[in-house]
């Protein structure tokens, strides 16, 4: 590895070996998470830095898919919005604000952590993107101290999204709509503690 500390392996061109390891690692995963594996089947990933950089990619990829499909139809692709849970990762709010697509939230309550599916699904119109469910939720809590300070605490529940219930619902009412799942905390966990869950692929 110290021989290696000056070498940017990010570059395929340069190092191509570290394409092939992040296509393997793409491969495993997607086997893992129940991706189609049929011809027609079009896995696609790639590596990122950490969960910011893939969650600004994923809404990248919703909303040019989403521009494309209004623009092949002949209708308007200038109010692209998102529907999320309130508890989100503050980075999700942050690619909305930056790709300009709006935010609409289910919010948590006293007695709920996680989004209802119905009212998720109720807030999809022509002009959402996708839906972002969670497997692994987490709170961001803000405390001031007499006005001095402020402390972030991020506070883990744990809780999974009903995914197959969204899309469900979104089948259901004939919604072509993406699902997005942020499973940063629970992605590489739930295939193994609970392998009869559905929120991936299938």
């Amino acid at each position: 590895m110290h021989e290696a500390i000056s070498k940017n392996f990010i570059d395929y061109e340069e190092y191509p070996v570290s394409a092939d390891i992040q296509n393997r690692c793409v491969s495993m995963i997607a086997r893992m998470f129940n991706c189609p594996t049929d011809d027609d089947a079009n896995v696609m990933g790639t590596s990122t830095i950490g969960s910011s950089e893939a969650i600004m990619l994923a809404t990248l990829a919703m909303k040019k898919r989403w521009q494309n499909k209004r623009k092949a139809a002949g209708k308007p692709f200038d109010k692209p919005n998102i529907v999320m849970n309130s508890a989100v990762q503050v980075c999700w709010e942050k690619a909305a604000r930056y790709f300009e697509v709006e935010e609409k939230y289910v919010y948590c309550t006293k007695d709920r952590y996680v989004m209802d599916p119905k009212k998720a699904v109720d807030l999809v119109d022509e002009n959402t993107i996708g839906i972002c469910a969670i497997i692994g939720t987490s709170m961001y809590l803000c405390i001031c101290f007499r006005g001095k300070r402020e402390l972030t605490f991020l506070a883990y529940t744990g809780e999974y999204e009903d995914v197959k219930a969204m899309n469900d619902l979104l089948e259901e009412r004939k919604l072509d709509c993406n699902i997005h799942v942020d499973a940063a905390s629970g992605g590489f966990v739930a295939p193994f503690v609970n392998p009869d869950l559905v929120w991936d692929f299938r």
